[in-house]
């Protein structure tokens, strides 16, 4: 006979997949119409992943893209061009719609290894609705961007490096540096957890495993075309458009002028020390979700759809936090989405403009349950 908690332990996984599920529904027949009226080329899928992958499996250079006219150069890592390499094999479109299913899919995952278990299965609806609708997650999905993969696997790479996978841990790790600059402290952070674990030699270990998975990943490309490396470097050079970006970094250059770097070079400084704490004191299924946030905030190169890293703290506090506390969440994450809206909705937005949001979300998650109180109460859940 199932008791109650094991009824909830099978029965919340279920609600969270079958919203997923829902959810991609919607998001197909939605962005289906979207798709057919809007050229495929503007999509970042398309540029960075689809066209890199199709010349691959032709024979050709996956970083010489010119002859499909993307809208912009390639410039995802050849990790991600090397594990998902069979898209290239279907048409753009339903390619397209693959992806897209398989980004929902893993935001249901990132769900599952954020959270342990939900007392309440009202509260499963709502942290569902919630991070299914997460203000970025739309033009995650519309784009076809690779953050979600990112999270996910730097997620996953920090469980099963707490249960000493290092083959696999390595593995996601590097499969997550596809996008590199969202995944600087989580090496950091791993970094602190084989040093600490092993000493220098298992650091190291895993440095090499890691690099070794790198090349594994890449595989693909040196077998369909050996010399994909010169014009990798070439597309990467390629893009130096002067973007806008909503980082704090980029914000504070732009309020403040030369002072903005001093003050940005402080929080960095605090971002490694937090990392470094939480790292220090903490399991890594519990530091890397704040890693993530830490991420979003000191990274220079972060666009408003990589902002999707926040779900993981997100996620977990809420699901850690008492009643009142998850008012409270609901209640400024209803807030941060008007605001969100609100500027997406005015003449002159544009992307940089979001550069308050990951300030505003972990700001509230902190008042529910500072990154500090983690390590003075051990592995105790949130209140």
């Amino acid at each position: 006979m199932l008791t109650g908690g094991r009824v909830r332990f099978y029965f919340s996984p279920l609600v969270l997949l079958m919203m997923a599920l829902l959810l991609a529904s919607f998001y197909w027949n939605f962005l289906g119409p979207y798709w057919a009226g809007r050229a495929p080329t503007t999509s970042d899928f398309y540029n960075e992943l689809w066209a890199p992958t199709h010349l691959l499996t032709q024979g050709q250079s996956p970083y010489k893209t010119a002859s499909l006219y993307p809208h912009l150069p390639a410039v995802w890592f050849p990790m991600a061009v090397g594990f998902f390499f069979p898209l290239g094999l279907l048409s753009d479109e339903l390619a397209a719609k693959i992806w897209l299913m398989i980004n929902v899919l893993e935001l249901f995952a990132l769900i599952m290894l954020s959270i342990r278990s939900l007392d309440s299965n009202g509260a499963v609806l709502v942290l569902g609705g919630l991070v299914y609708f997460f203000p970025v997650v739309f033009s995650h999905l519309l784009l076809g961007q690779f953050s979600l993969t990112t999270a996910l696997c730097l997620l996953a790479s920090a469980v099963l490096a707490e249960k000493r996978h290092d083959w696999l841990a390595a593995f996601c790790l590097a499969l997550g540096l596809s996008k590199p600059q969202l995944g600087i402290m989580a090496v950091l952070g791993l970094g602190v957890f084989y040093y600490r674990a092993g000493g220098f030699k298992l650091l190291v270990r895993f440095g090499v495993q890691t690099g070794f998975m790198v090349l594994l990943t890449s595989l693909p490309l040196f077998i369909a075309y050996p010399g994909w490396i010169p014009d990798w470097i070439s597309s990467e050079q390629s893009n130096r458009y002067m973007w806008t970006f909503p980082s704090l970094f980029s914000a504070l250059q732009r309020f403040m002028g030369a002072p903005g770097y001093l003050i940005w070079g402080i929080i960095l400084i605090a971002g490694c020390v937090l990392c470094y704490q939480l790292w220090t004191h903490d399991p890594p299924r519990l530091a890397m979700p704040w890693t993530l946030g830490i991420t979003v905030m000191v990274s220079t190169y972060v666009w408003s759809w990589d902002f999707v890293l926040l779900i993981p703290v997100w996620a977990y506090i809420f699901s850690h936090s008492s009643w009142r506390g998850q008012a409270f969440l609901v209640l400024t994450y209803l807030l941060g989405w008007v605001g969100f809206a609100y500027v997406q909705s005015l003449p002159n937005s544009n992307n940089s403009m979001f550069w308050w949001f990951p300030l505003w979300l972990l700001a509230c998650v902190s008042i529910v349950s500072p990154p500090i109180r983690l390590w003075r109460t051990s592995n105790s859940p949130p209140g």
